[in-house]
């Protein structure tokens, strides 16, 4: 599915060639996220990832980047997580040569200036009060606050108001200069093109990347004391509560992930799913449930959401609770097993058939575990999993001490939903 080199100066490059499309997808990785920034910085990897397009030495206008890009009908942009920065373009196979250099002039060559670092600022404000504002999305920075506190993998990947508007130019430059180096950097491309051509291009764009060591080669360590239930409200004024409900699990290089990711299948990840059986069209009570695993290099957590009416929450958390207990309790049968195994098998074909999903399927656990699988590798890995697995996994994760409630809505008491806990 994929190839995997690795240039004198660290960089690795991995191609997926793939037929029957006619659009290839770069994207360049960088593994740093806000999960290696200081308190005094916290905010500058993603803020960084802004200033990638306000201007280079060849593009020295946002304007001649954007118009660029809108030239070659592409569809382009960029993140910032915990642990990985990335840029991308999807585009015709025919501007794969122009993708790839723009990518590496912005990612070699970003002016950084002062002005445009200023004008930015408010734009940056904006989407973190964007974010607050829209509850699905301010569910997770209140979860993962709950779980891990003041460390980086507790803060919001944006940053605090007040970082952002005191970053200066210098932090900047020392922090691109110092985590934007080749042994850090990850090129995934996937799509039309010719392997071993696009790999001499790469390496002719990419050679004369800084080479030294990244500063943070690792994220911070996360320390996990939790020893009973934990609860976080955010009170606010919402038409709904939403409800993030589950247990610290497993990082993406833990044995028993595969076991846990099909676990959380079980639970919330399809429409028959017992959490979606039971919530939405047993008991009708939410519009949009689910559950998944998230893993981190470091970290992992099996979480439920569900945004419901402020007079259901508690019949909700309880019957997603019953479902945790249900699923521990409960023998797994084969044909149920089977289901969730196809499921998955197929529903990861079909994002597959596109090329940024592979190229981000590949670069992402490239970055993240060092190791990535080629989807028959996953399979295996699937199929190999049995119903005495996933039971163990459930044993493991789904105790009363790793139990985690997060919600925001209009609720200022906490008592009813802390002795709701306890019972577990």
């Amino acid at each position: 599915m994929f190839k995997k080199t690795t240039l004198e100066n660290g960089l690795r490059i991995m191609t997926a060639p793939m037929s029957g499309t006619n659009t290839v997808t770069i994207l360049v990785l960088c593994g740093t996220g806000s999960d290696y920034e200081s308190p005094e910085i916290g905010g500058v990897s993603h803020f960084l990832e802004h200033m990638f397009f306000k201007g280079t030495k060849n593009r020295p206008t946002p304007m001649s980047i954007t118009h660029e890009l809108d030239g070659m009908g592409s569809i382009s942009n960029a993140f910032t997580t915990h642990e990985v920065t990335g840029y991308h373009i999807k585009a015709g196979k025919t501007y794969l040569d122009q993708s790839l250099d723009l990518l590496a002039d912005i990612y070699k060559n970003s002016l950084l200036s002062p002005d445009e670092i200023e004008r930015e600022r408010q734009v940056i404000v904006e989407e973190l009060h964007k974010d607050r504002d829209t509850p699905t999305l301010y569910i997770w920075w209140v979860w993962e606050h709950l779980l891990y506190g003041d460390q980086p993998a507790g803060l919001d990947v944006i940053g605090k108001e007040q970082t952002i508007r005191t970053l200066k130019q210098g932090e900047f430059v020392n922090y691109f200069n110092n985590q934007y180096v080749a042994g850090n950097t990850v090129i995934s491309i996937a799509g039309n093109f010719d392997e071993q051509e696009t790999i001499e291009k790469i390496k002719n764009l990419f050679f004369d990347i800084r080479h030294a060591p990244p500063k943070w080669k690792k994220p911070a360590v996360v320390v996990e004391q939790q020893t009973e239930p934990q609860l976080l409200i955010e009170y606010k004024e919402t038409d709904q509560t939403h409800i993030a409900l589950g247990f610290r699990g497993y990082d993406a290089n833990h044995p028993k992930r595969y076991a846990a990711e099909i676990l959380a299948t079980l639970l919330g990840g399809s429409w028959s799913s017992r959490m979606w059986d039971r919530i939405r069209e047993k008991l009708g009570l939410a519009y949009t449930v689910w559950s998944s695993h998230e893993s981190y290099s470091n970290r992992g957590y099996l979480i439920t959401y569900a945004g419901v009416d402020h007079a259901n929450v508690e019949k909700t958390i309880r019957a997603a609770l019953d479902e945790y207990k249900n699923i521990c309790t409960k023998p797994i049968d084969e044909v149920e097993l089977k289901r969730v195994k196809d499921y998955i098998r197929g529903t990861t074909l079909i994002s597959l058939e596109q090329s940024n999903a592979v190229a981000g399927f590949v670069g992402m656990e490239e970055i993240v575990t060092g190791k990535p699988l080629t989807i028959d590798e996953v399979f295996a890995r699937i199929d190999a999993v049995t119903a005495q697995d996933i039971c163990e996994a459930a044993a493991d994760i789904i105790r009363p001490e790793k139990l985690n409630l997060a919600m925001i809505g209009p609720f200022r008491d906490a008592a009813p939903f802390e002795k709701i806990l306890r019972e577990f």
